[in-house]
């Protein structure tokens, strides 16, 4: 995991700040379901929608660690796994909320998605090789949860 994972204090604040105002707004996209009307969502929109609220909260914590303590490698990883998956359940919500109407843009949101983050991760790659294999399991991690929780559902109408 050393080889996939690498501690920065700042970044790890710039996490703890996306992630409080992520779960704000989650908040409010929570509140507006239920007063519009929760019938009209699928488990899997509300799910990850109620889901990624306690991911990125403990996001929050694992990132909030690595500003003061000496051993943060299994803080990192917890931090990342947690903010990056409660992220995706985000971003398969919308996917999934926009296919109730218009099925079509919902694909199509889903392939620019990870087209997306295709050139980001090839980005990253060109300006530092070293990191390789780590770019190669992020893009990967990013696109299963993408697929199990967006695409799959998108497709079986779930």
């Amino acid at each position: 995991m050393k080889d996939i994972f690498s501690t920065n204090e700042s970044k790890a604040a710039s996490k703890v700040t996306i992630n409080s105002f992520m779960m704000g707004s989650l908040f409010f996209v929570l509140t507006l379901i239920w007063t519009l009307n929760p019938a009209k969502f699928s488990l899997f929109i509300v799910a990850q929608i109620v889901l990624a609220i306690p991911l990125l909260f403990v996001s929050s914590l694992a990132y909030a660690k690595i500003g003061y303590w000496k051993k943060v490698q299994m803080w990192d990883v917890l931090g990342w796994f947690t903010s990056n998956v409660g992220s995706i359940f985000i971003l398969n919500a919308v996917g999934l909320i926009t296919a109730q109407i218009f099925e079509s843009v919902a694909f199509l949101y889903f392939i620019l998605l990870i087209v997306l983050m295709a050139i980001y991760s090839a980005i990253n790659i060109v300006y530092t090789k070293e990191t390789l294999k780590e770019k190669i399991f992020k893009f990967s991690f990013f696109v299963l949860v993408l697929v199990l929780g967006g695409i799959l559902p998108l497709i079986f109408n779930l």
